[in-house]
């Protein structure tokens, strides 16, 4: 009995040191996929004629949440789910553009 609980622990301890490194990668990855998401999602809504009220909006939400305009690239990707403001207006002029 007392094997067991002792195979148990090391394999516990062994799982956690092995997902550590992996859940900062899936945690990554995740984050890219909202990210995508998210683009999509304002692309959509510029086609269907909300370009105005989608800027206008993420703006309010943007001053509102006082979140930060221009995160750095590197640390936004890995620890936000949605893009910095400024890329998604770009983003959403950029569709405009292509849909005229």
């Amino acid at each position: 009995f007392e094997s067991t609980k002792n195979a148990t622990f090391i394999g516990l301890m062994l799982f956690q040191s092995v997902y550590s490194p992996i859940g900062h990668v899936i945690g990554l990855l995740m984050n890219m996929w909202s990210r995508k998401c998210e683009f999509e999602a304002d692309e959509f809504a510029v086609k269907l004629g909300y370009a105005p009220s989608l800027r206008s909006g993420l703006i309010k939400l943007q001053e509102e949440n006082l979140g930060t305009m221009v995160p750095d690239w590197m640390y936004s990707a890995y620890h936000h789910s949605h893009p910095p403001l400024v890329q998604r207006l770009e983003a959403i002029n950029a569709a405009g553009k292509k849909s005229d």
